[in-house]
């Protein structure tokens, strides 16, 4: 029997290779071979590229499947909800070209419900500074982009709201509301946003290779119809997999949620001007 000696992390005895108290590993000379480095690295990027592909294939197939895995206890297969919308929110923050949940200082001022406010708070800004809109917006801008990236986990919770209202007492814990906006927002980054934004780009880039006039036909009234579908996808894969909805129950909640998506826009909208605002105000 080997000799026990005092575990690394919480000092009780070990005679063996784990600690029967916190399971750490006793370390051997092998642990610090660069053969056993080079597999423990390859055995991490692939448990971790198994679980991505698998909880990408759930979410885009099998919507509302990550957030029933991970309510009901079954989390070895997929990454946690918050955990994919974190990875998708990087990549959407790490690529330029991507800016949609992005709003312009024109939008903000014109468009939107809460424009006339907006105006308000731009105009006296630039009377009490006496800079011009167009150096006020040079500022903005850039600003605006950055944040409205940094701000996406705002956006998780504005959905909560209406999702809760939704599909109200559908299920248990207030939790499992936020865990499925994650997946929801996830949903939204890797697919609506990313994928979708990659596709157009492409069709973009190739028709003005082709001839820059046929670029035109894609537009924003063109580009609605395949979010729009999407939002009933994954929508309704939710109110199916993961609340129980009937048929039925999960399509009207589905139309539901376009209002509630509005409104969780609406304030995230508020919300990027605000903070953006105060930072370059």
């Amino acid at each position: 029997m080997s000799e026990a000696i005092p575990c690394k992390s919480c000092g009780h005895p070990v005679s063996g290779l784990y600690c029967t108290a916190c399971g750490e590993k006793v370390l051997t000379p092998e642990d610090h071979t660069l053969k056993h480095y080079l597999g423990a690295l390859l055995n991490a990027f692939t448990f971790a590229d198994s679980k991505l592909w698998n909880t990408l294939k759930a979410v885009v197939l099998r919507p509302g499947e990550l957030s029933a895995a991970y309510m009901d206890g079954r989390r070895v297969k997929y990454m946690r909800p918050v955990a994919f919308f974190f990875l998708a929110n990087f990549v959407y923050f790490a690529a330029p070209l991507f800016e949609t949940f992005n709003t312009s200082l024109h939008s903000q001022m014109h468009y939107l419900g809460h424009s006339r406010w907006v105006r308000a708070k731009v105009e006296e800004h630039l009377s009490t500074t006496g800079q011009t809109l167009a150096e006020f917006t040079a500022l903005y801008e850039p600003a605006s982009g950055n944040n409205a990236k940094l701000l996406l986990v705002a956006m998780v919770f504005a959905l909560f709201i209406p999702m809760l209202i939704i599909f109200f007492r559908k299920r248990q814990y207030t939790s499992a509301y936020v865990t499925v906006a994650f997946e929801m927002m996830a949903f939204h980054l890797w697919v609506t946003t990313i994928a979708l934004g990659l596709l157009f780009g492409l069709m973009i880039f190739s028709l003005r290779a082709l001839d820059g006039s046929f670029a035109q036909i894609i537009s924003d009234e063109h580009t609605k119809w395949p979010v729009l579908a999407l939002h009933f996808w994954v929508t309704i894969g939710i109110g199916r997999r993961f609340f129980g909805c009937t048929w039925p129950g999960a399509v009207w909640r589905a139309a539901a949620m376009l209002f509630g998506l509005q409104l969780a826009l609406s304030a995230y909208r508020l919300l990027l001007f605000a903070v953006t605002f105060w930072q370059v105000g």
